[in-house]
């Protein structure tokens, strides 16, 4: 069915309506896609409403798991030994067996989505990438391998979630309107939902325009601007007007602070490069394993890794929310150890082939980093470099330091911090750019590309 086609369909409902009322309904319906412009605004705006409230509810199981997680392992120390491998291995073959584009973050296949050309061949593989099983599976399995402990973000399931949400929605309206992208629809999806993850508008723009697709930018920008305002605005409207990392109360930096501002965004950015290496090189491993016996063992290796961590750490499970709540609002300081402990829960995690991000653990590990590093100089503003962890290690593994900042700003309001915000991202950027030319993301999503596609 085209455009013309519906139309005529809504016109004759028009005149044949009994009800006054109904005459009044298809007429106006009629009036709003009498262009191709108000119909795919129609679209982005239901997908946008959609995406804000999936985000939401998947916002408060998240938090709900994760509260009884802790509450159970405070209860039952020893029972993580059995829990944590046993949910980890049924998070694994729910992915493995029903959507295995389900896997890991999200953002990467997201990103393979608007590498693709919408057509020939790539058309069934984008499909798989954004389909309503994968989207389902992704909930799921994530929200399974939380349960047992594991040190997972909802950020990145939540982008390929709306993005799954704008692609499908996207499908019926191309159908009565081919020159509309696929690309449009998916970076206005991806950007809808970190925004509505994190409640930051901005910085779902930035990330959108920086990560996703700053070549397409020209033809999304009205798209992406409506998605983002709609569904923030749902999720405000259900979550209310919060900050993500609340009001930390900071300082200005003295001039004798500076030295170790840098020093923070060098170190935080290797230690983002550095654990983004180790994550690929474990990756590139566990792609050797074929068998289903093996890549089972291998999610219930991972899941008693994840066990032995948390047994003698409670803060190296869940996404790491409280733990940076008490770095930022009670001095309370991180330690290396901490550091490298969340580096390794991260990794079991994500290796085990279940659902989840690494946006929010890699948000904690920097601010046990930074605050460490605050402690270590005697510098009393603990959660002020807890902040500048965070960024520069975020920056560390995404390579986009414009979006690392303004996250951390827009979720703090900080505004007053913004110069050594912008200083630790850069300078965390050309410390992991020398580590690696490619982020994290982009070299997850170059392997899903060269695995499922004909490019080279």
């Amino acid at each position: 069915m085209n455009l013309r086609e519906l139309r005529h369909k809504i016109e004759i409902k028009a005149v044949t309506s009994g009800s006054r009322y109904g005459r009044k309904l298809f007429k106006w319906l009629d009036l709003l896609i009498s262009d191709y412009a108000n119909l795919q605004a129609v679209g982005l705006w239901a997908a946008a409403i959609v995406t804000g409230l999936l985000a939401v509810a998947y916002a408060y199981a998240f938090r709900f798991i994760e509260t009884r997680f802790e509450h159970f392992i405070t209860a039952y120390p020893w029972a993580v030994f059995a829990a944590t491998p046993l949910l980890f291995t049924l998070a694994w073959w729910l992915v493995y067996r029903f959507a295995p584009e389900a896997s890991g973050s999200g953002i990467p296949q997201v990103m393979a989505a608007i590498e693709l050309e919408y057509k020939d061949d790539n058309t069934k593989f984008v499909d798989r990438l954004l389909s309503i099983k994968t989207a389902t599976i992704k909930i799921l399995s994530s929200l399974l391998c939380l349960a047992g402990g594991g040190a997972i973000g909802r950020e990145g399931p939540t982008l390929q979630i709306s993005a799954v949400v704008f692609h499908s929605i996207g499908k019926f309206v191309r159908r009565l309107y081919p020159d509309s992208h696929e690309q449009t629809w998916v970076i206005a999806g991806a950007a809808a939902g970190l925004a509505s993850a994190f409640n930051t508008p901005l910085g779902g723009i930035v990330y959108a325009i920086e990560e996703l697709g700053m070549k397409h930018f020209h033809r999304v920008r009205t798209a992406l601007l409506s998605a983002v305002i709609i569904s923030g605005l749902v999720a405000q409207g259900l979550f209310g007007s919060y900050l993500y990392l609340g009001y930390p109360q900071l300082k200005p930096i003295s001039l004798h602070g500076w030295p170790l501002v840098i020093l923070t965004g060098f170190i935080a950015g290797l230690g983002g490069a550095l654990f983004s290496q180790i994550l690929l090189k474990a990756l590139q491993f566990r792609r050797r394993l074929k068998n289903p016996w093996q890549l089972g063992t291998f999610a219930m290796i991972c899941g008693l890794i994840a066990a032995m961590l948390i047994f003698f750490d409670n803060a190296n499970s869940g996404s790491g929310g409280p733990l940076i709540s008490r770095i930022l609002f009670t001095g309370e300081s991180g330690s290396f150890s901490l550091s490298l402990g969340r580096v390794f829960a991260t990794c079991a995690a994500y290796l085990s082939g279940a659902a989840g991000g690494i946006f929010s653990p890699s948000l904690t590990i920097g601010a046990a980093l930074g605050s460490k590093l605050a402690f270590t100089f005697e510098n009393p503003q603990i959660n002020f470099f807890a902040m500048l962890g965070m960024i520069g290690f975020l920056t560390g593994v995404t390579h986009t330091p414009f979006t690392s900042f303004i996250l951390v700003m827009e979720m703090s309001d900080r505004h007053s911090a913004i110069f050594p915000m912008m200083v630790v991202a850069l300078i965390a950027n050309s410390t992991a750019k020398s580590i690696s030319s490619s982020s994290f993301y982009e070299s997850v999503r170059d392997s899903w590309l060269k695995q499922n596609t004909h490019e080279p």
